[in-house]
This record gives structure tokens, sequence and C-alpha cells, in this order.
């Protein structure tokens, strides 16, 4: 993928983002996204020496880093995805913001560790959220999270979080959050304090 124009605006390709998170690496430091707009974030199976800072961006396709490794945090405060997140298997050494995010399509993080906290307060996400057999160190925060039901090609995804398996070894916090669907908790072990009252 190349960096293309739409309506006068830079949209960042697959090459123009490994660019980026190369020169990271070399200077030591974050990869900067921070309010970009990207085609996608393709970087399954990666190993990225650095965090990813994508606060405030806009990336039009999916997020997919299955079984990827990221030795930092990786921020998608405020951001928004047109597609689906998936962050199955992969590893973080840090943190997770989705903090005010929007996820156009589900949240799929199965099997995610997370050497640090989880927050998804006031994230919105059409149709799932899956955080089953995730081991997350610090705390989950998703409170005010709003899940709901979305309909595409005459098939309705429920608006359902899944923690089955789920290990949290900090504060799990649910308070205020708006589901289409239910939570299921199922075989989940929470350390600490655990607030879930929608």
């Amino acid at each position: 993928m190349e960096e293309f124009m739409i309506d006068n605006e830079f949209i960042l390709g697959e090459k123009e983002i490994n660019q980026e998170i190369n020169q990271a690496v070399l200077e030591q430091r974050t990869a900067d996204f921070k309010g970009k707009k990207l085609q996608c974030l393709l970087l399954a199976e990666k190993i990225i020496d650095c965090g990813l800072d994508l606060q405030d961006s806009a990336i039009i396709g999916n997020v997919f880093m299955a079984n990827a490794a990221v030795n930092g945090s990786v921020n998608l405060a405020r951001a928004w995805v047109g597609g689906s997140l998936f962050l199955g298997q992969a590893k973080i050494n840090g943190d997770l913001s989705l903090q005010n995010g929007k996820i156009g399509q589900s949240a799929n993080m199965v099997g995610l560790k997370l050497s640090g906290s989880l927050d998804l307060n006031e994230t919105q996400v059409n149709g799932f959220v899956s955080l089953a057999k995730a081991q997350i160190e610090g705390n989950a925060d998703l409170k005010n999270i709003t899940v709901a039901d979305y309909a595409i090609d005459g098939l309705t995804v429920k608006g359902d979080i899944y923690l089955g398996g789920a290990t949290i070894k900090g504060t799990f916090d649910m308070t205020g959050a708006k589901l289409d669907g239910q939570a299921s908790l199922e075989n989940s072990t929470i350390a600490v304090d655990k607030t879930a009252r929608p």
C-alpha cells in the first residue's frame, strides 16, 4: 500500500506505517501516529520493539495484530476504527488504552497478554467485546462502555462482552456499562476488586 489522498488528506498505507515503526525503534521512542489517518493497521505475527501512539487517529479498515508482540504501550484513546479490532493472542508489554474510542465492528482480544492495564472507559463498540482467556496484569476499566448490536448483510452480531477464562490481577470495573446483549464471566479470575453495576 502507498500513501494516498482522500479529500486532500493523506492516508498512511502499510509502507509508511512500517517506516515510522522502524524509525521509532532506531530512535528508541514510541511510534507516532497521533491524529493521523491510516488505511488499516496490519501487524499480525510481528515483533514491534516500541510502543504505538494512535491517539485521535482514524483507521479506515481493521486493526489486525494477531500474535503480535509489542514492547511498549498501545494508545488508541479517542481513535476511530472503521472495521474490527483483533488482538487475538497478542502480547503487549505495557498498557492498552481505547478510552473514548469508537470501534465500527467487534473488538476481539481473545488470549491477549497485557503486562499493564486495559482502559475501555467510554469506548463504543458495535458488535461484541471478547477478552476470553485474556491475561491482564493490571486493571481492567470498562466504565461507561457501550457495546451495541449491529447488522451486516442480514446477520445481527450481538452486543455481548465475553470474559470466559480471563485473568485480571487488578480491579475490574463496569460501572455504567451499556450492553445490548449480555456479559459472560464464566471461569474468570479477578484478583482484587470487581465492580459491575451497569
